[in-house]
């Protein structure tokens, strides 16, 4: 899914509503009534307060109280501005509101008064992704009246105050949604952490906009999201053998963190590839072997942490760094097995540690970094926000040629040709000790099927964030431990095969 600019967006409707509709106001009783029915589903409330604006969000807002009362649901609306300078789409939603005896208080100045009942919920349509400037006057009070409220707040497409393109500090009165139902696709600015605060849980409501526009509109952003993945996902061949999917050399391991290292052995084990040889100091092969006898183990010369590559030939990608230590004898190892390298590899934790402090020209090209946000800080300089983190982000990955994962709750995989992945599942149970050490896994396992990096990357990040809301489901999000993700990596490559059984 693309992440369209706001002008794109509005080209994108246009197309829509001159190839598929006769008139704008029908997309709009579209994208309302589809909002509407989410509003129902998610934030179910005995009585619904509506503040719209006298934009096209506005609209959105009308079209949806009217339908709501229309089922026969309690709505209030507060109209906030000038209607009668209203968008064409708004004043004819406003006359039908009038003429359908919806419940209408209007708001034109700073002496208002609100009612705002317990157990109601607040439905926030003031204004829409077109915004490009801080709210003022009446409406920011309006706004900061919300905010006080400690009402279940829904936004209608954005939370009201928040400019989808600004990748910067917002600033100014922003709408504390407890939920936004989003239009299509997310905008861009709800993605940083920053903004969380504003947007809270975020639902897509598609409302089946022009597809051919989707298509062929550049775009070098994207959500990663389920039909990505099953376009991404490879389909087996009944006469296929292990030996077609690849034998993954995995490097990883110290005295006292072995545990990251069979998770990533069984991660890779569980994520299809053919074969997976690890080597481990010789403090932790029984370990290996006992734990993971699906795994071939080689073991290192020293007892207690890496100091050199002795994986037989014959491996068709790597995975290295999960408790691999941060001794100097490792890191200088890792360095000059780098520079040689000439297949697929994937580099967390301690491998990414023992580069911090080194020259990153050693990595091979389209190696796969997947840093956590104190990782990459390591490598690239402390960064003040994720708007700056992200520009890094971007400018590392073309100027190293590689493939950088920065994971996080939208874990982003940017690519050296300039394109970014935001993925759209996980949760916040996955942040918990080893679940990167399942991704690297996951990812190394992939490459050795002969996944290209960029595919690899976003494919694994999107599989393991599925995998942990599978667990989620199942054990509970303060619960959940890393080996519950690999429990239910099954599951979530089995979700995407039945999406695309159910689409043929």
């Amino acid at each position: 899914m693309k992440l369209f600019t706001i002008e794109q967006l509005r080209q994108w409707d246009r197309v829509t509503i001159e190839s598929h509709y006769e008139r704008s106001l029908s997309l709009m009783e579209v994208a309302a009534q589809a909002c509407a029915e989410v509003l129902l589903d998610k934030a179910p409330a005995p009585l619904y307060i509506f503040f719209c604006g006298t934009g096209n969000n506005g609209g959105d807002g009308l079209v949806m109280a009217r339908t709501l009362l229309e089922h026969d649901h309690m709505v209030v609306v507060y109209v906030v501005g000038d209607s009668s300078a209203g968008s064409p789409d708004f004043r004819e939603n406003l006359q039908l509101c009038l003429d359908g005896d919806v419940p209408l208080n209007f708001i034109v100045d700073e002496q208002f008064q609100l009612s705002l009942p317990p157990g109601a919920v607040v439905v926030d349509a003031l204004f829409g992704s077109g915004l490009n400037r801080p709210i003022s006057g009446y409406a920011a009070e309006v706004v900061e009246a919300i905010n006080a409220s400690e009402r279940t707040v829904v936004a209608v497409d954005i939370p009201s105050g928040l400019q989808a393109d600004l990748l910067e500090q917002q600033v100014g009165s922003i709408v504390k949604a407890t939920i936004t139902l989003c239009i299509e696709t997310p905008k861009r600015a709800m993605l940083f952490a920053e903004n969380y605060p504003f947007v809270g849980s975020l639902f897509l409501v598609p409302i089946g906009l022009d597809g051919a526009f989707h298509r062929e509109t550049p775009c070098n952003w994207y959500y990663y999201d389920e039909m990505n993945a099953m376009a991404d996902l490879k389909v087996r061949s009944k006469f296929d053998h292990k030996g077609n999917f690849g034998h993954l050399g995995i490097v990883a391991g110290s005295k006292g963190m072995m545990g990251a290292a069979l998770l990533s052995n069984y991660a890779a084990l569980r994520s299809g590839v053919g074969k997976v040889t690890a080597q481990v100091p010789g403090c932790g092969l029984t370990l290996l072997q006992t734990a993971v006898p699906e795994a071939m183990a080689v073991e290192d010369t020293n007892e207690d942490f890496f100091t050199g590559v002795r994986l037989p030939q014959g491996c068709s990608a790597y995975s290295i760094g999960p408790g691999l230590g941060r001794h100097e004898v490792t890191a200088n190892a890792l360095v000059q097995w780098l520079k040689s390298m000439h297949l697929p590899c994937v580099l967390d934790a301690d491998a990414l540690n023992c580069l911090s402090e080194k020259d990153l020209t050693c990595l091979p090209q389209l190696a796969v970094l997947t840093p956590h946000v104190g990782e990459f800080d390591r490598l690239f300089g402390k960064h003040e926000s994720s708007f700056e983190r992200f520009q890094t982000l971007l400018a590392k990955a073309r100027e190293l040629q590689v493939v950088i994962v920065l994971k996080g709750a939208h874990s982003i995989t940017a690519t050296p040709a300039g394109e970014v992945f935001f993925n759209s599942t996980g949760n916040a149970g996955m942040a918990t000790a080893g679940s990167g050490d399942v991704l690297c896994g996951m990812i190394g396992a992939l490459l050795a099927q002969g996944y290209e990096p960029v595919t690899a990357a976003r494919l694994a990040v999107f599989l393991h964030g599925l995998a942990g809301d599978v667990a989620c489901e199942a054990r509970g999000s303060e619960a959940m431990i890393a080996r519950d993700i690999i429990e239910f990596i099954g599951d979530a490559f089995q979700q995407i095969h039945h999406l695309r059984y159910t689409l043929r």
